[in-house]
């Protein structure tokens, strides 16, 4: 597909809590109805990792395989719009209840066809979240995916585990929210109130609501949609493959838990961002995740 072809998608806004609106660019395969997938960032990020202004990008793989393609960006990120009180006043909580539930909701209610959720990193954790926390969403769904998606914890990092999440959790108190930008580690700051849910997960190993009322790992049961879990092999701080064998055995469904590297027949063993972005990926793993996609849904498959 032509990048031109790309940059002509059309783009909408979904409504969501505290006056916030989440941007989606929606950008059609050439032809007629199609299956859809949502394209959800993980931390830092806006829908530009997945597709940038110029056509390019992880999100291409699947229009050209046949994709309609929905890619977002949460509160507070990219072109979402702010209320006229800006406050990075919401927490990992309010990702699960609010912006996941109804991006999914807005999508699905004007897309014909089946339709997948594609998250990476944090957000990949909080979607499954969410599924579980309403499972009344996955009615929605004939799938998702979730990429390079672990949650921390100090079975594995070391001292420098500790230190970064802490650290991060304490400048995000004093800065009143992580000044990821600045600090050129993204390019959009995060709450305080979810980098201290991070710090208090990790000692002990937990994965729950801010109010505590809420135990997400045990939530993860509900899911019972169709799910493919994957992990880069060499993604050992963000992410690892114990930890997303982790995630993914605490699903209710069918899983398809998958490690990609070299022993699965990659040219290379991936990171936490390698894995979904770059010619590698979208020419050895990219392929694959499209192709679990259209089986989960019965779609037929189109030619390469």
């Amino acid at each position: 597909m032509s990048t031109s072809g790309l940059v002509t998608g059309s783009e909408r806004w979904v409504p969501t809590s505290g006056g916030h609106e989440l941007h989606v660019r929606q950008v059609p395969p050439q032809g007629g109805a199609a299956p859809g997938v949502l394209f959800l960032p993980g931390l830092f990020s806006d829908g530009g990792f997945f597709l940038s202004s110029a056509g390019r990008g992880p999100a291409t793989v699947f229009v050209e395989r046949g994709f309609t393609a929905y890619v977002a960006s949460l509160r507070g990120h990219g072109r979402s719009r702010w209320p006229r009180r800006r406050a990075y006043d919401w927490n990992f909580d309010t990702y699960v209840r609010h912006d996941i539930p109804d991006l999914i909701r807005g999508v699905a209610a004007s897309h014909q066809g089946p339709l997948f959720v594609l998250a990476h990193s944090m957000i990949g954790y909080a979607l499954l979240a969410a599924l579980g926390a309403d499972p009344s969403l996955q009615r929605h769904l004939a799938g998702v995916v979730t990429i390079s998606s672990a949650v921390n914890d100090y079975s594995e990092g070391g001292l420098g585990k500790r230190v970064q999440l802490r650290g991060a959790s304490m400048l995000a108190r004093l800065a009143g929210r992580f000044p990821a930008k600045a600090l050129r580690q993204g390019r959009w700051d995060e709450p305080a109130g979810l980098m201290r849910q991070f710090a208090d997960w990790a000692p002990r190993g937990e994965f729950r609501s801010a109010d505590g009322a809420t135990d997400y790992w045990q939530a993860l049961s509900r899911v019972t949609v169709p799910a493919l879990v994957t992990i880069g092999a060499a993604d050992t701080f963000h992410a690892s493959p114990a930890r997303g064998r982790k995630l993914a055995d605490r699903l209710g469904g069918p899983v398809d838990f998958r490690v990609y590297g070299r022993e699965t027949g990659l040219s290379w063993d991936p990171g936490h961002y390698d894995v979904i972005r770059g010619a590698r990926a979208e020419a050895e793993v990219l392929p694959g995740v499209a192709g679990w996609m259209k089986r989960a849904g019965a779609v037929p498959a189109t030619e390469e």
